[in-house]
């Protein structure tokens, strides 16, 4: 009698992931097949139905697995510049570097992960923004607090909309990394991503310090809307 190896479930799962990773972000997830993932993971589609059982299932998984990681380190490193704070105020850098150091760190190692990023514009999915808005709630209250304690002259209005503008333009320069490679040789700042977050930091630093209660800043006929259930674009 022939004794087979049964192959590891959890090994098997994770070989799905990685191809579905691989395919959603280069070929997208609408024009992704569950025939394409099996091939690439070799694996049967019993594999795949028993681990993940629907496709919706299965992008959930390969975005959770890409961002709670993420998302996790980013907590983690503000925690670390609380503590080495200690009761002096935390500095504005710090709280920038904990938002996007490990966000540059994880795009180094693999490209995917912008990539994904990127699904999320180009074929949007309420449902699936949804799930992944809810992988960044913990996240934003323990950001948004340390920043507002970092700059407490900033309003917290303009605090949030300027770091989701910080995040909109990093996620588009990653993306769009290659092309800036070809197009500006020489000039593209990620070239050295040390060197990038450094200028990204103090880019973002110097700007949010500028900002003005809105007691000091001259009269608008517009007035401006309370800020409500704030959302970080996922990255």
């Amino acid at each position: 009698m022939v004794v087979r190896d049964n192959p590891d479930p959890a090994t098997t799962g994770q070989r799905i992931l990685r191809a579905a990773e691989d395919l959603f972000a280069r070929k997208g997830i609408r024009g992704t097949s569950f025939k394409e993932i099996t091939r690439l993971a070799k694996v049967n589609i019993a594999a795949v139905n028993y681990h993940y059982g629907t496709k919706d299932a299965l992008v959930r998984a390969v975005y959770e697995r890409c961002l709670q990681p993420l998302n996790e380190e980013r907590l983690r490193l503000l925690t670390m510049a609380e503590m080495a704070a200690g009761e002096w105020p935390l500095p504005l850098e710090s709280v920038l570097h904990a938002l996007f150091e490990p966000m540059l760190r994880t795009w180094r190692v693999n490209r995917n992960f912008i990539l994904l990023v990127g699904r999320l514009q180009n074929e949007p999915d309420p449902a699936l923004s949804e799930f992944i808005q809810g992988l960044y709630r913990p996240l934003i209250p323990r950001f948004m607090a340390a920043a507002c304690k970092a700059a407490p002259d900033v309003p917290e209005a303009d605090l949030f909309f300027w770091i989701h503008f910080l995040f909109g333009g990093v996620i588009y320069s990653l993306i769009n990394s290659h092309d800036m490679e070809r197009m500006h040789e020489g000039l593209n700042l990620l070239d050295s991503p040390e060197l990038f977050l450094q200028e990204l930091i103090a880019f973002g630093t110097a700007g949010l310090r500028l900002r003005r209660p809105a007691s000091a800043r001259p009269p608008s006929s517009a007035g401006t809307a309370p800020l409500a259930k704030p959302e970080l674009q996922p990255a």
